[in-house]
């Protein structure tokens, strides 16, 4: 409880435990904890979390969708998320898209595919379009033009690979 401290008040945190819109809650959750944040593309951090959220019509994607980045970018924990209310799958789903410190992007990459879960998969795909969707940044540096083609880029090809792999096996 101590890291939601650091974003709302005790009552705010008892209201968040208690709502069962875990859409609403997620929404609420990440616009206070990203406040003034901006996503590495220049645009606020919130709007790229909700551009990727908008990709999906299924309730569980759209939270996943927008708690995707909190652990890696606030200091917000898997068990911050469980105790706000947020069933075990979806916290289990943010933790699988969270990549560990002493990871490199590319085993993290593996480490989803592996994972077999394909709406980790499929939101992560939605979150490197959004990141590699120049005409949607307010700032374009070239540091983040390499980091596209160096970094999204192939790793967009290897989850594209393997989703083509899974309609070909269907």
């Amino acid at each position: 409880m101590n890291n939601w401290l650091k974003y709302f008040t005790k009552e705010e945190i008892a209201g968040f435990r208690d709502a069962k819109n875990l859409y609403g809650k997620a929404y609420l959750i990440c616009e206070k904890v990203f406040a003034g944040k901006n996503h590495s593309s220049g645009i606020p951090y919130m709007d790229h979390l909700v551009a990727v959220a908008n990709d999906f019509s299924d309730d569980k994607a759209k939270v996943i969708a927008l708690l995707h980045d909190i652990i890696k970018e606030t200091e917000i924990s898997a068990n911050d998320l469980n105790y706000i209310g947020f069933p075990s799958d979806i916290v289990k789903a943010v933790i699988l898209m969270t990549r560990e410190k002493d990871e490199s992007y590319d085993a993290f990459i593996n480490r989803m595919i592996n994972s077999n879960n394909n709406m980790v998969i499929q939101i992560k795909k939605s979150d490197l379009e959004k990141n590699m969707d120049i005409n949607s940044f307010t700032d374009v540096s070239d540091d983040y033009l390499t980091k596209i083609d160096l970094k999204y880029k192939p790793q967009y090809e290897k989850i594209l690979g393997y989703l083509g792999d899974l309609e070909k096996e269907n």
